[in-house]
């Protein structure tokens, strides 16, 4: 294992001295490799120290995260939540909120890493799916960090990958106290590359312990009470290029129907607001955007769909209240071969989702949907039209969703239980909570 780290870091460092003035060149055109350097580079500046290090990758696995680092909110531990992209930072931020600190992660590089590490002092390390950076493992092991893995999972295209590098990935497993694999499938992938029986676990799906929603919130009302106007809201999130113009194209259909549609759209990446907002201008819906609807909210709304029908999200941290609004929803990354994103924001509301064929990163989950009758999966605009049309319908299929949703809330609750016994056995926890 010596020799093998000894060649990543080698090859680590190369790649960095290599690429480095193509990282320049990028930066110049791209605001997205302009930021962050410091904290790449271990320059992370305060951060609370002694508490919990949770780490996931980008906005989707920050989003996973929510209730586990909701938890250790509530046991008043210290929290460093990282990510490896700018836009999973925002997120991170908006959700640790003034206690904790959001930082990108460093560059797997072994000083890097313990430069870090020095300054969070971890009572564990905590990675949300699957990031296995070497560096970083090998570093939190040699500070006797306990490192546990929640929410695991390793998806259909990444398992043929990592199968050919099992021989290095099963010490690195090894290293790990706990692997809480989200299904029994992705518990054995863990143990076909190596990962010891004795630590690997099905712990479920983080995602299903959200908190019960709260109809009171005052963007879910102020979109909900929209209804009044004669508006049917429908909610496209997590959506990525391409699919803005299969919702579109729906939402026109559907007026044709006689339907007076009052879309919103929260595209996967905020850097894409422009480009997305000239789709929408060439379907003749040229959109508000959310932060300048104003107060009081349901007015701005009101007036954004009544002159341009549409409204664009254009923060983090919103669309899972705004699916509390809305009477149906699409779940993007699923038309585009993405993988698909989360199915039970919407169904956390009793909505009724629809998604493309693309949901390799939630096949169990998108299956359990499906066979509750609680989605649609389609495969292109005029499947959205008709899927949305049934669900506008009328007011039964509305209720028997959110009784199906809740349901499978109910059956699937407890992977952050699970996840705090883990760090309590660990000694994370000490005598907290």
């Amino acid at each position: 294992m010596s020799a093998a780290f000894a060649a990543y870091q080698a090859l680590a460092w190369s790649a960095l001295a290599l690429g480095w003035p193509a990282l320049l060149v990028k930066a110049a055109t791209d605001p997205r490799y302009r930021v962050g350097w410091g904290e790449r580079f271990g320059a992370w500046g305060p951060v609370p120290s002694g508490g919990v290090w949770v780490h996931g990758a980008s906005v989707g696995e920050v989003r996973a995260a929510t209730p586990l680092v909701a938890a250790l909110k509530d046991r008043g531990l210290p929290l460093v939540l990282t990510t490896t992209s700018p836009s999973g930072r925002d997120a991170a931020a908006a959700l640790v909120g003034p206690r904790g600190a959001a930082r990108l992660l460093p560059l797997d590089l072994a000083p890097l890493v313990a430069r870090a590490l020095g300054r969070a002092r971890p009572r564990a390390l905590v990675i949300v799916e699957t990031e296995l950076w070497p560096a970083l493992l090998r570093g939190a092991a040699g500070a006797g960090v306990p490192v546990l893995l929640a929410n695991g999972r390793i998806s259909d295209r990444a398992f043929p990958r990592y199968r050919r590098l099992a021989p290095w990935l099963g010490p690195l497993l090894g290293s790990l106290r706990a692997i809480q694999a989200q299904s029994g499938l992705d518990a054995e992938r863990f143990l076909a590359l190596g990962a010891p029986r004795s630590r690997v676990t099905v712990g479920g799906n983080v995602k299903f312990d959200v908190p019960a929603p709260d109809p009171g919130d005052p963007e879910v009302r102020a979109l909900g009470r929209t209804r009044a106007g004669g508006w049917r809201v429908v909610v496209a999130g997590s959506t990525h290029p391409g699919e803005e113009a299969a919702v579109l194209e729906a939402a026109a259909a559907l007026e044709g129907q006689g339907h007076r549609i009052g879309l919103v759209l929260a595209p996967r990446h905020l850097e894409r607001l422009a480009e997305v907002e000239a789709v929408a201008r060439r379907f003749g819906r040229p959109p508000a955007r959310w932060s300048g609807l104003g107060e009081p909210r349901e007015a701005g709304l009101l007036e954004a769909f009544g002159a341009r029908r549409t409204v664009l999200v254009d923060r983090y941290g919103v669309l899972g209240r705004l699916y509390g609004g809305a009477e149906g929803a699409f779940v993007g990354g699923s038309l585009a071969p993405v993988g698909g994103h989360s199915l039970l924001e919407p169904l956390a509301w009793g909505v009724g989702v629809t998604f493309g064929p693309h949901m390799e990163n939630a096949r169990e989950i998108r299956d359990e949907v499906l066979a509750r009758g609680l989605g649609t999966e389609v495969a292109d605009a005029p499947g959205l039209a008709r899927a949305w049309g049934e669900t506008l319908a009328g007011p039964a299929r509305a209720e028997a969703v959110a009784s199906g949703a809740r349901a499978l809330f109910a059956a699937n609750r407890g992977a952050v239980a699970r996840a705090l016994a883990a760090l309590a056995e660990a000694g994370a926890l000490g005598g907290e909570g």
